[in-house]
């Protein structure tokens, strides 16, 4: 929980930082990964956000959005205004935020995220700038795309680069939002190609990227929250499964679980596996007899009586 917490923290730092404008509590629940839940909820945790990152002396500018309407307030961090003073972290917390100055200090804000450097490496010694010698900090999240990836998300800019997955191709895309996800940086946006929303891996880009147009071309949808889209990314779901399979039979299935000895004909296996299950099991036919879980193996059967 504190490592989603401290990954939110480092968003909300970098998309205020980043803007050239103040964005409104809408824009922030958008653009910024973490804030999911009810409005009230996520409101609150807004305001818990804004008290940690003063704490850290980090200054938050507040501005109305409209003079008739005063409640109606924008937010950013002029790097004029911005400075850093640590207090007690843990280890997964120093190493979060010396990765997102070691980004800055790079990238986007020299020397705001030289001063973040200097502070954070004080704090963990030696032993922090071994770290990021030895690349135990990973290497993928620091990219030269930052500064045009974050005009081109501020400023709802349409964009164009070549990325490799499967196989290397051009994408053509409006970008809706940039996060930190389980260490790895990712963007969110409508591919234009294929008419719906995808995810990139940065460190996957191979190419500059290049914009397509001008600013405010497109609009983000009312509903666009980055979460939902990153949750593609979460491991797929596995169920435990219990087996006999044939001694000296199903070697594939051997190498990924644990197998236990039963008798001279079979092995005992158990084996974690995802939707994929039943082709697996098919493929070895009567060298393999799933015992658990039930509902499995009445699904098996009733499979297997209807090919009959």
């Amino acid at each position: 929980m504190a490592d989603n917490k401290t990954e939110r923290l480092i968003n909300l730092t970098m998309a205020l930082l980043a803007t050239r404008r103040f964005l409104s509590k809408d824009e922030i629940f958008e653009r910024v990964a973490g804030y999911t839940g009810k409005r009230d909820a996520v409101e609150r945790m807004f305001e818990r956000d804004k008290d940690d990152l003063r704490a850290l002396g980090i200054v938050i500018q507040v501005k109305a959005q409209d003079i008739l309407f005063e409640d109606e307030v924008g937010y950013r961090i002029l790097e004029d205004d911005y400075e850093l003073n640590i207090g007690e972290l843990t280890p997964s917390e120093l190493s979060y935020l010396s990765l997102a100055a070691k980004i800055w200090r790079n990238q986007l804000f020299a020397q705001s995220g030289d001063l973040a450097l200097q502070k954070l490496e004080a704090l963990g010694g030696a032993a922090l700038r071994e770290d990021f010698g030895r690349g135990t900090l990973s290497l993928e999240n620091e990219t030269p795309l930052f500064p045009s990836l974050w005009e081109a998300i501020s400023n709802l800019r349409i964009i164009s680069f070549t990325y490799r997955n499967r196989n290397v191709s051009q994408r053509h895309l409006s970008p809706y939002g940039l996060t930190l996800w389980k260490g790895s940086w990712y963007l969110v946006g409508l591919d234009l190609d294929k008419g719906e929303i995808r995810v990139f891996k940065v460190s996957r880009i191979t190419s500059d990227i290049k914009f397509e147009s001008k600013p405010q071309s497109f609009q983000l949808p009312a509903d666009f929250r980055i979460e939902d889209h990153l949750l593609m990314l979460t491991p797929e779901p596995t169920t435990r499964f219990v087996a006999r399979i044939r001694i000296g039979t199903c070697q594939s299935l051997r190498s990924q679980g644990e197998v236990t000895g039963v008798d001279g004909e079979w092995d005992r296996l158990e084996i974690s596996l995802g939707n994929n299950w039943l082709e697996k099991f098919l493929w070895f036919g009567s060298d393999l007899v799933l015992e658990e879980p039930v509902e499995k193996v009445e699904e098996l059967v009733d499979i297997l009586r209807s090919k009959l």
